[in-house]
C-alpha cells in the first residue's frame, strides 16, 4: 500500500512539473519583444527619400543647395533640365536616423515644378542590412501648393517595385532619358490616395513623404516630413516564423528637433505566417512617436506574442 501511494506521488510531482514547463513555454512564447525591424527600414529609407526629394526639388528650381551637395552634371531633354547630384555624408553631415558615411548620387529630370529622380546608394549601407539595397529608381517628386493653407510642400512616393538590390551598372541606373509618355506615367504616380489606416497600409507597399523646406533649400535639417505608407522595404523574417510587415502613419520628422526618434504619428509592426494570402497575425504592436527625443516609442497595443509588452516604452533602434 506505501509503494502504491509513493508511486502516486511521485506521478502527481511529475504531471506538476510538466504542467509547469508547459506553462512557462506558454508564458515565454506570449513574452516576445516586438520585432521592429520592418518599421525601422521604413522610417529609415522614407527619410532617406524625404532627404533627397528636398534636396532634388531645390535643384528643380535652381535654389542653394547644401554645403555636402554637388552638382556634377546639368543637361536637357524632352522634360525639361536633367542632372546628376553627388552627396558626400560625414559627421558633420549626416543622413538623418544614420551613422553611415559615404557618397550617394542623385539624378534628376524635369522642370521647376518637379520630376522624376533615381537615387545610387552605392557602397553606402542605407539600411545596415545583410541585403544591399543599391539604390531606389524613378520616384516621382511634386511641389504642390496646399488648397487650404496655401503653404507649399513637396511631395514623393515611392513602392517596393522602385528598390534595386545587388550590384548594379551606375550608367544605365542613372539614365532617365524617358519619352513624355513614361515620364508623365511616373507623375501620374502623385495621384494614389495616401493611406490614413494601418491595418490597410501594412499590405500595400508604398510610402508617401511630404516636405516642408521650411523656407531654407540649402538646410535639410529643418525640413518637416510627414510620412504616410506600409509593407516591406526588404523581406524581414520573425523569430516565430513569420514575416514582418509594418505601416507608418502620419509619422512627423524634423532632425534638427530631434535626431533619434520621429516626433510624433504611429507605427504598425505586425508578424504575419509566411506563405502569402491568406494573412494569418501571428502579433502585431500598435506604437505611438513622441517628442521626448528618447530613440523610443510607445506600445499602445500589443497582441499574439507580443502581448506582454502593452503600455511599455521599447527602443527603435533607427540609427
Amino acid at each position: 500500500m506505501k509503494n502504491n501511494s509513493t508511486s502516486i506521488l511521485n506521478k502527481l510531482l511529475t504531471l506538476i512539473i510538466i504542467l509547469q514547463i508547459c506553462s512557462c513555454k506558454k508564458l515565454e512564447e506570449y513574452n516576445q519583444k516586438p520585432e521592429l525591424s520592418s518599421l525601422q527600414q521604413g522610417l529609415k529609407t522614407s527619410v532617406a527619400i524625404g532627404y533627397c526629394s528636398s534636396i532634388a526639388m531645390s535643384a528643380f528650381k535652381g535654389e542653394a543647395l547644401p554645403g555636402n551637395v554637388t552638382m556634377i552634371s546639368k543637361g536637357s531633354n524632352q522634360n525639361g533640365s536633367s542632372w546628376l547630384l553627388h552627396i558626400k555624408f560625414d559627421k558633420s553631415n549626416p543622413l538623418p536616423f544614420n551613422s553611415n558615411v559615404g557618397d550617394i548620387i542623385i539624378a534628376g529630370t524635369g522642370a521647376e515644378r518637379g520630376g522624376i529622380i533615381s537615387i545610387l546608394f552605392g557602397d553606402f549601407n542605407l539600411l545596415n542590412a545583410n541585403v544591399m539595397l543599391s539604390g531606389i529608381q524613378t520616384v516621382p517628386v511634386i511641389e504642390r501648393e496646399d488648397i487650404i493653407t496655401g503653404k507649399k510642400n513637396i511631395i514623393a512616393v515611392f513602392a517596393q517595385e522602385d528598390f534595386v538590390i545587388g550590384n548594379v551598372s551606375s550608367d544605365a541606373f542613372l539614365n532617365l532619358d524617358l519619352s513624355s509618355m513614361q515620364f508623365q506615367a511616373e507623375m501620374n504616380r502623385l495621384s494614389t490616395p495616401v493611406p490614413s489606416d494601418a491595418y490597410i497600409a501594412v499590405k500595400q507597399n508604398i510610402w508617401f513623404v511630404s516636405i516642408d523646406q521650411a523656407g531654407t533649400s540649402d538646410n535639410v535639417y529643418d525640413d518637416n516630413l510627414t510620412i504616410n505608407g506600409g509593407g516591406q522595404i526588404l523581406e524581414t523574417d520573425g523569430e516565430s516564423g513569420g514575416v514582418i510587415y509594418h505601416a507608418i502613419i502620419n509619422a512627423k520628422v524634423n532632425y534638427s528637433v530631434c535626431t533619434e526618434n520621429p516626433i510624433s504619428g504611429y507605427g504598425l509592426s505586425q508578424n504575419f505566417k509566411a506563405g502569402g494570402e491568406p494573412y494569418i497575425d501571428l502579433g502585431g504592436s500598435f506604437l505611438s512617436f513622441h517628442n521626448s527625443c528618447d530613440g523610443k516609442a510607445h506600445v499602445d497595443v500589443s497582441t499574439g506574442k507580443y502581448i506582454s509588452y502593452n503600455n511599455k516604452n521599447i527602443p527603435l533602434n533607427i540609427n
